[in-house]
């Protein structure tokens, strides 16, 4: 098996930014979250036949939120193999100081399941990364972003995702897309992955701060708890509206979302 190559930046560029999104394009095809995200926004009724996504369509979803995030403060880590420069797997962070828009805010006008997600993603992040025994704090001066759910008018919806400002939580990484090569062999897509997030679990220990992420698929989840990571708790998303594959169905069960967190 090729070397594989390791490059991690905090300025990604604009040609970062297209590769990004030629990746997400293709690797979130069958995330059950994204369906439900997309369907919803298409209109897509109970009942219509089973489709996978097409890669336009979710290049055109993921287009809104990106280019943003992308401008702010965010990290940047890819894996490519020693003989190609297109990357194998790449990872999007969210640092701890992170200030910006994160790209799960970047639509103005969310439907009730992306609505619902903002909510439970912020309750989550609220309820396993509190300071022990902290109780419940009220902020005159809220943290960035992706830190509060208050913050700068530069965040579109502050009080829809991320912590909650009445809880006092600790600092933490924020993994936000992991995205792989699908031309590629998953085996090698696998281990560039690794790669790249290896990289935040050596940040993670030496700040000795914690990463918190949200796994939408059974696959991701059992990937992370191969790396490390522990599953603290598992929500629907969408129940009533859609089947487990994010699939518009009356009376579905919803999709599933894994809380997730590294401490080193």
């Amino acid at each position: 098996m090729a070397d594989l190559r390791v490059r991690t930046t905090a300025t990604p560029t604009e040609e970062d930014l297209e590769t990004f999104l030629d990746l997400l394009s293709t690797s979130y095809q069958s995330v059950p979250l994204t369906t439900a995200f997309i369907t919803e926004i298409d209109g897509v009724t109970p009942g219509t036949e089973y489709r996978q996504l097409c890669s336009d369509r979710l290049r055109k979803h993921f287009s809104l939120g990106l280019p943003a995030a992308f401008k702010a403060n965010v990290l940047l880590t890819t894996v490519s193999s020693s003989s190609s420069s297109r990357p194998l797997a790449a990872v999007l962070f969210e640092p701890p100081d992170f200030s910006g828009t994160p790209p799960a805010q970047a639509r103005k006008q969310p439907g009730p399941i992306l609505s619902q997600y903002r909510a439970v993603a912020r309750e989550l992040k609220a309820k396993h990364m509190a300071i022990p025994e902290s109780g419940p704090h009220q902020w005159d001066t809220p943290a960035s972003p992706s830190q509060a759910s208050s913050g700068p008018s530069m965040d579109p919806y502050p009080t829809q995702f991320n912590k909650d400002a009445n809880t006092e939580v600790r600092t933490f990484f924020h993994l936000a897309l992991l995205v792989l090569d699908t031309s590629v062999p998953k085996e090698e897509a696998a281990r560039a992955a690794k790669e790249a997030v290896v990289v935040y679990l050596d940040k993670a220990k030496s700040a000795d701060v914690p990463i918190f992420l949200e796994a939408s698929s059974l696959e991701s989840k059992n990937e992370f708890l191969s790396w490390g990571f522990k599953a603290v708790e598992e929500v629907a998303v969408g129940q009533g509206k859609v089947d487990s594959r994010g699939w518009p169905t009356q009376g579905g069960e919803g999709v599933k979302v894994w809380g997730m967190i590294y401490n080193p």
